[in-house]
């Protein structure tokens, strides 16, 4: 992989945590002499990830290269639970970080880059990375009296927006020692005390066939696993398959509601909505995510200021990270995938500029042409991109 240009930027520094701004080259512009970013993506990683993780995040952050009259910019988000550190700690420290970063963003680090009003900013969750972004947008404000309020945003996009509870259930149906896993995991829960939950870590023999080489307290456990769903799902059980219509209300219906996603003032519509990405190939997803999105659609139009945005959609050939150098996947990453979150950042925001159209279709060129063998251009496939 070769190196990728970027900025890091110390947000947190009593945990040492910091931001990832990727800063792609034009050919005539440098770091030092480009001017600052009016608008960000910001991006949270799922399970497992940190910098560069998923990798679509470059390709995403190729659209904005350094420019005279480029506007927007992509910046990695780092949270305390990054890495293998997320078996430890939980979505409402995550949803206090992800405040506090936009905070630094606009306070500090571009506090005067958008003629005295506050820089945009979207959130862009990825797998689990959807559930701090639910959470962030529906949790109460501020979650409890010790914490901060949580800064507005513009908007937000869920991409992999997967139930981690679907996905361990299906492979417990699938496998004997993933049954057995669980159930010695329940055992140690009953075993253990309530107020010993968050310090107190699962065996790795167990809790590896679970989620993975992690280390893994009960308290995260049982937040991921949620085995009191549907009736009593867990803080982060938002995108369960068989939950009720009120857990439903309670979570998507109240991003309208609960004051944090505002329009830019610069942006032409005045509707709140959220972008939701799922794949189609998503090698976690057991379930019909063509029904889910669809209801998913149903609660958030019941009157609760905000919509699914048009784009949203179930992505053909596209795996949970969007990865893949075959041209399907090629496709879904660099064609799909960049025109529905180009397409959203114009209606919520704006200012997007011919940059990131035309590196959209040069690389849609190149795909198509991968896929056909022909030549073709990328209008020919799936339309012109009109910013």
């Amino acid at each position: 992989m070769p190196p990728t240009p970027g900025l890091l930027h110390t947000y947190h520094p009593s945990r040492n945590l910091n931001l990832f701004e990727h800063t792609p080259y034009s050919p005539d512009t440098s770091s030092s002499n480009a001017p600052p970013p009016k608008h960000i993506l910001l991006f949270i990683g799922g399970l497992y990830d940190n910098f560069l993780t998923p990798s679509y995040t470059s390709d995403l952050a190729a659209l904005f290269p350094l420019h005279t009259a480029q506007t927007w910019r992509l910046i990695h988000t780092q949270l305390s639970s990054a890495g293998r550190a997320f078996g430890t700690l939980d979505v409402d420290r995550d949803i206090e970080e992800i405040g506090v970063a936009i905070d630094f963003i606009r306070q500090k680090l571009y506090r005067n880059a958008n003629q005295g009003s506050d820089v945009d900013i979207v959130l862009m969750g990825h797998s689990t990375g959807c559930q701090d972004t639910m959470r962030y947008l529906s949790a109460p404000n501020p979650v409890s009296e010790r914490k901060a309020k949580r800064p507005v945003v513009q908007g937000a996009i869920l991409q992999a927006p997967v139930s981690d509870r679907d996905a361990m259930n299906h492979s417990i149906e699938e496998g004997p020692e993933v049954r057995k896993a669980y159930d010695s995991a329940m055992a140690i829960v009953n075993a253990t005390g309530e107020k010993e939950y968050r310090d107190a870590l699962l065996p790795l023999s167990v809790s590896r066939s679970l989620f993975g080489p992690a280390p893994l307290s009960i308290a995260r456990f049982l937040s991921l696993a949620s085995p009191g769903s549907p009736q009593s799902p867990s803080v982060e059980d938002f995108f369960s398959s068989d939950l009720t219509d009120e857990r439903l209300r309670s979570t998507f219906g109240r991003t309208g509601r609960n004051g944090l996603l505002q329009p830019s003032t610069i942006s032409v519509r005045e509707s709140q909505s959220i972008l939701i990405l799922m794949s189609d190939s998503d090698e976690y997803a057991k379930v019909n995510q063509r029904t889910i999105l669809s209801r998913w659609k149903s609660i958030v139009t019941e009157d609760t200021g905000a919509v699914i945005h048009g784009e949203s959609s179930v992505i053909l050939n596209a795996l949970h990270d969007v990865s893949g150098d075959d041209w399907p996947s090629q496709e879904a990453r660099l064609v799909v995938l960049r025109k529905k979150v180009l397409h959203y950042l114009k209606d919520v925001v704006g200012d997007i500029g011919s940059d990131a159209m035309n590196i959209w279709h040069k690389d849609g060129d190149r795909a198509m042409a991968l896929k056909s063998g022909d030549g073709r251009r990328i209008e020919d496939q799936v339309g012109v991109l009109k910013l």
